[in-house]
């Protein structure tokens, strides 16, 4: 697997402090304090999350190397080298998403981190699949979580479609922020596809997160797909 501009996580996961005690409002607090606490019960929850999810996953790789007998023939060990790559790559998806298991990153890292971890576990054995991904502009704050959930779902379709046994291939990412708009554009040469393009899980998510922001999906065949996602920006 060859990347351009892209990168994957074989590494092991960090995560800031946690507090050790989560002190919980009793039933005399007021709405007004309950409500003014709110971000900060959620920040903590998160936080409790992430660190339960990075001692999940890391006590999950442990039990890999742990296995009897796993390690003693070629073949186990790179099946032990595939499950604890593959659980890197969910990790790294979900951190890129959600925040899963380390704070969330600048947009130009977040993208880069998802194309990586998707491209690497969807693709075929074999396959080679370059990614680009640019940015350019400052996308605004409530954009940024559909701008990457969208691109998720994009990517993956495609990995998934377009480049479905194809040698290789070529994907690009581009997120231009202007001043009244942000738009998100995944090109792949792949396939293509004929007359309207299948509505599967993916693309319907996609639609939703557009409809969300007031926004729009389109897709394109021309040499491949363009997926474009366009969010006004409300004033």
């Amino acid at each position: 697997m060859s990347y351009a501009a892209a990168t994957t996580g074989r590494t092991r996961f960090g995560l800031p402090p946690v507090a050790e005690e989560l002190r919980y409002g009793s039933s005399a607090t007021t709405p007004s304090t309950a409500e003014a606490d709110a971000p900060q019960q959620a920040e903590l929850d998160l936080r409790q999350l992430r660190h339960h999810t990075k001692n999940t996953l890391q006590r999950l790789i442990g039990l890999i190397g742990e296995a009897r007998g796993l390690m003693d023939t070629p073949e186990g060990e790179r099946i032990a080298r595939e499950l604890e790559h593959r659980i890197c790559l969910s990790a790294t998806i979900s951190n890129a998403l959600f925040g899963l298991t380390e704070a969330p990153a600048p947009m130009l890292y977040r993208l880069r981190q998802l194309a990586g971890a998707v491209t690497d576990l969807m693709s075929a054995e074999g396959q080679k699949i370059r990614v680009g991904v640019t940015v350019r502009g400052d996308c605004p704050p409530q954009l940024r979580e559909a701008i990457i959930r969208t691109a998720h779902e994009l990517l993956g379709n495609a990995v998934k479609h377009g480049m479905k046994e194809r040698p290789s291939g070529r994907i690009a990412i581009r997120l231009i922020t202007s001043e009244r708009h942000t738009t998100l554009t995944v090109t792949d040469n792949g396939w293509g596809f004929e007359g309207v393009p299948r509505q599967g899980e993916g693309l319907a998510l996609a639609r939703s997160f557009a409809e969300m922001h007031g926004g729009t999906l389109t897709l394109e065949s021309a040499d491949g797909t363009v997926a474009t996602l366009d969010l006004p920006h409300w004033d």
